[in-house]
């Protein structure tokens, strides 16, 4: 009886130290999936995604009359693609059109007429409409929330497809 009380603490030790590697494994395998750190990905993974999640959104064309000095009547019309590397972007763009839209014409009937077609008040004019934008799309509508600055911007960039001035 002695040696049978003996095997059956054998038994249970070996059991209980099959369950410690078990679970050891099972701790080990969590924190290799779940928990360790990972490396930050490389500046050419950052490019790829960007690259995969760019887009482009078409404000279509904006028509306004620009300030002049000499009483004449002077128009702008202009096509503007704005370039985003998020998706829900566009969106956003979409609810807040109205004034994305209104903001803009203001810029472009505040530029005199004489000097807009040049090369360096066109890229600030081009810079003054992406600040704009981005400022309405990150405080989300005005005056509905605080501003929320996040390390990119929504609006990367604004390009003009079309720049006529008559």
């Amino acid at each position: 009886m002695a040696e049978e009380k003996k095997g059956g603490k054998g038994k249970l030790i070996l059991i209980i130290l099959v369950a410690v590697a078990v679970l050891t494994g099972a701790g080990g395998a969590a924190w290799w999936f779940l928990l360790r750190p990972h490396t930050a990905p490389s500046a050419a993974e950052i490019a790829q995604k960007k690259l995969q999640d760019t887009k482009f959104i078409d404000l279509g064309s904006l028509v306004t009359n620009l300030q002049t000095s000499d009483g004449s009547t002077h128009y702008i019309q202009v096509e503007i693609q704005l370039k985003t590397f998020d998706p829900k972007v566009a969106e956003e763009v979409k609810t807040f059109m109205p004034e994305i839209r209104n903001a803009i014409l203001t810029l472009l009937a505040s530029q005199q007429a004489d000097k807009v077609s040049e090369p360096a008040v066109r890229e600030q004019l081009r810079q003054q409409i992406q600040d704009s934008v981005n400022r309405i799309l990150e405080t989300s509508g005005g005056a509905l929330k605080a501003p929320v600055k996040t390390a990119t911007p929504p609006i990367a960039a604004v390009y003009f497809a079309s720049f006529v001035v008559q």
